[in-house]
């Protein structure tokens, strides 16, 4: 009978989440002007819970094949962040991660087994920003380092992204109210990011 029961849940989820309302975008990865792989991000929407997922995966041909994948998900609630977690592979070892939980005072974010706590709620992320136009001045989490950047807004449809602990401006431009281009600046190389048409 609790094997029944525990089936009858299991089936009733499913069947809840099938109702669910999902968006999904594709980008090629480009760097020197090679397409080196592709991002896959999708927004899945259910009552009161959105989940936001970040898949890449590259190759890089330096003396050899470099496999690189990241691997991204962060859920919010009633419109405010409760957890995410990022995974960095590199030809398939685990290279870094980062989890972000929330907690009765805030979030416990750590990052390759390094502790912070956050005391602020958060309610716009960097997943975000493949689904959502930001708005002048916002306060944008960064699931991987664990702080806020800020937006600029440069014209319409054209923002930066601003790291506060660097000089680095990622560029973000949309069409109908989508990421279109992304220009993120990196320490060791900058790479674009090209919404795929099909």
């Amino acid at each position: 009978m609790k094997s029944n029961l525990i089936l009858w849940m299991l089936f009733l989820s499913g069947f809840l989440w099938s109702n669910a309302q999902t968006t999904s975008l594709k980008y090629d990865i480009i760097v020197g002007g090679k397409t080196l792989g592709i991002v896959k991000a999708t927004k899945t929407e259910k009552d009161a819970k959105i989940i936001y997922t970040s898949d890449s995966d590259t190759e890089v041909h330096i003396l050899g094949t470099i496999k690189i994948k990241t691997r991204m998900t962060t859920i919010f609630e009633n419109g405010i962040l409760t957890e995410s977690t990022y995974k960095y592979y590199k030809n398939d070892n685990l290279k870094e991660k980062a989890t972000l939980t929330q907690t009765s005072n805030g979030y416990s974010f750590v990052h390759n087994d390094k502790t912070s706590t956050i005391s602020e709620p958060i309610k716009c992320s960097t997943i975000m920003l493949y689904f959502y136009i930001p708005k002048e001045g916002e306060k944008v989490f960064e699931e991987v380092e664990g702080y806020f950047k800020t937006i600029k807004k440069e014209k319409i449809d054209n923002y930066l992204l601003i790291d506060p602990k660097s000089s680095h401006k990622d560029i973000y431009n949309y069409i109908d109210g989508n990421l279109y281009y992304n220009l993120v600046n990196n320490t060791l190389v900058d790479f674009e990011m090209v919404l795929k048409k099909d």
